[in-house]
């Protein structure tokens, strides 16, 4: 395994990414390429050094719990401890702009960096990404009176941020939400409950609330739903109707408080438009999807890199566990998940940083102003909305295939060390309990798969097909273009698969995970491609993730089109056997 700063990372920012249109948007005609291209390289490594310094730290303290004392959480003394090394960095809140003293990373940088915190410790990672999503939320949709009040303060790493959205009854489906926003001479107050809150102990809870004069007639749907910053603390110094009444014990990241956290006429400061917060939410949403991808994957990483150091070491039968032949293919294959699930992220977090920056450009060209002509917004424009199709079927797709390679690896990790595994002290088996939660919260990998169906079924495959062909059909290399054929061929068999499976809704959903898997190998697979050709290093690793994953994109879609809603009849039979 390569250190923190993986070798494909430096691909990736050397020639996988075209910088010099991203910065060109971004920025202007100003805009230093190398300049830029050489700090993004710089912040890397320093995180790099300082997530790699904290490792042992960070995994000595993994039993330690966060504890409410008097109503206020303290952190385990490593967690502060690393908080603060990073905060002292700079690598806090990263996607905060410039005028508001952040550095303004994009997402493909911001998520390395998350990746490279999980890595360290998982805990730990989801207090950092957590504020960088609330941050990036009020970024998009609070006042400027809001952002110049907060943003700073998130920059610095003085406030950390919390996503309030569970409640009771209302877990994955938010229609249930019943916390309730009463407005009042102009301003609002929040009076309800929510749970399972990650870092509901900070200052700063952006909480999703049904407005009051349409409750009743909203309850039950994303409709009447309005987002509010609510702060611990007020602007003249009083303390908010913010209470932690609770911190829940988990089975893995012990660091990371998970709180009740109750909301007695709290006073909050709506951002976005009223009666559409549920939408501003899908943002952070989306984000932290991404952010726990690489949570995913930074576990994942961890987990190899043990499992793999082990291997080598361990003696038996006269040889190392590491040169048997079931044992290499074990690792080889841990080595495919963790790099499809990469090359899968990579591609959603370029998809997305492209389209933030041609925003920006077509912001700076309203009314006929800046650098650009009628004919090239206009062209600009059709490829955002092609790409924010793209990204809204990529970024299930990561976080599904990010998180489940996670709990995959850091179980047969396990596997690798036997018994030692399973001990009460097995660092892998720490890792394990860490990866379980990645396929449960920002939405389990059953919604994941669900909502790629549903942008599947709006017509986002043929716009992510059209990209993808296009690219396969360029390879010219023989022996890369033999695998490009490969990858073609499965998408034609995706996509007769998907037009039978599409006619009948609840076989759709039935079969969400298998299409989700078919889509993501094609995706991954010209990812890696791409990889391959940027680096003839990489050709061995994208040749046996395509022929494995083709083989058996082949059988799943056969069973897909031969299947029916019968099946579900089947199921219940089956279960029916147990009663």
């Amino acid at each position: 395994m390569s250190g923190y700063l993986n070798d494909v990372v430096r691909l990736y920012l050397r020639e996988l990414v075209d910088w010099e249109s991203y910065f060109g948007w971004r920025k202007g005609p100003e805009a230093d390429i190398e300049a830029d291209r050489n700090a993004m390289g710089d912040i890397l490594e320093t995180a790099a050094q300082i997530c790699s310094e904290l490792e042992q730290e960070t995994r000595a303290g993994w039993e330690q719990e966060a504890k409410l004392e008097d109503g206020h959480v303290v952190y385990p003394p490593h967690i502060t401890k690393a908080y603060d090394k990073l905060r002292e960095a700079g690598l806090i809140s990263f996607g905060v702009q410039e005028k508001y003293d952040g550095f303004e990373l994009p997402s493909l940088v911001a998520n390395v960096i998350l990746q490279m915190v999980s890595r360290a410790d998982a805990g730990l990672m989801t207090m950092v990404g957590l504020q960088a999503g609330v941050a990036d939320d009020i970024q998009e949709y609070a006042s400027e009176d809001l952002k110049r009040q907060y943003l700073p303060r998130f920059a610095s790493g003085e406030v950390m941020g919390a996503m309030d959205l569970t409640e009771a009854e209302a877990g994955s489906d938010l229609g249930g939400i019943v916390t309730r926003a009463s407005e009042k001479d102009g301003r609002f107050f929040i009076d309800g409950s929510k749970i399972f809150i990650t870092n509901g102990g900070c200052e700063v809870h952006l909480v999703l609330a049904r407005d009051d004069d349409s409750f009743e007639e909203s309850k039950g749907t994303t409709r009447g739903l309005s987002l509010y910053i609510v702060p611990r603390t007020l602007p003249d110094g009083s303390r908010n109707g913010v209470h932690i009444p609770r911190l829940e014990q988990k089975l893995g990241i012990h660091g990371s408080p998970t709180a009740t956290v109750d909301f007695e006429r709290a006073e909050g400061f709506r951002i976005g438009v009223k009666g559409e917060g549920f939408k501003a939410m899908l943002s952070l949403m989306n984000n932290a999807r991404l952010g726990v991808a690489a949570q995913g994957i930074g576990i994942g990483e961890a987990a190899l890199s043990s499992a793999l150091e082990y291997a080598r070491q361990r003696i038996q039968f006269g040889a190392p566990i590491a040169e048997q032949p079931l044992m290499k293919d074990k690792l080889a294959r841990m080595t495919l998940e963790l790099e499809g699930s990469r090359a899968l992220l990579y591609r959603a977090c370029s998809l997305m940083d492209r389209n933030r920056a041609i925003r920006s450009a077509l912001a700076r060209s309203e009314g006929g102003q800046g650098e650009l002509s009628e004919a090239e917004r206009v062209e600009l424009e059709e490829e955002r909305q092609r790409n924010d199709t793209r990204v809204r079927l990529l970024t299930p797709l990561a976080k599904y295939m990010g998180t489940e390679a996670a709990d995959s690896i850091t179980r047969n990790a396990i596997q690798i060390y036997g018994g030692l595994g399973f001990m009460a002290e097995s660092e892998v088996g720490k890792l394990h309990s860490d990866a379980i939660i990645t396929t449960i919260y920002e939405g389990t990998s059953e919604i994941q798969v669900s909502f790629a169906l549903k942008e599947i079924g709006k017509g986002a495959l043929s716009v992510v097909f059209e990209s993808l062909r296009q690219e396969l059909e360029a390879f010219e290399s023989p022996e890369l273009k033999t695998f490009a054929d490969k990858v073609l061929r499965g998408m034609s068999l995706i996509l007769d698969a998907s037009s039978a499976l599409l006619a009948d809704f609840s076989y759709a959903l039935m079969s969400a995970q298998s299409l989700a898997e078919v889509v993501s190998s094609v995706i991954a697979g010209a990812e890696l491609l791409k990889q391959a050709k940027a680096d003839p290093n990489r050709f061995d690793l994208a040749a046996s993730w395509i022929n494995r994953r083709m083989v058996d994109l082949e059988g799943r879609c056969q069973r897909i089109k031969e299947g029916s809603a019968d099946r579900l009849a089947r199921c219940d039979k089956i279960i029916a056997l147990i009663e």
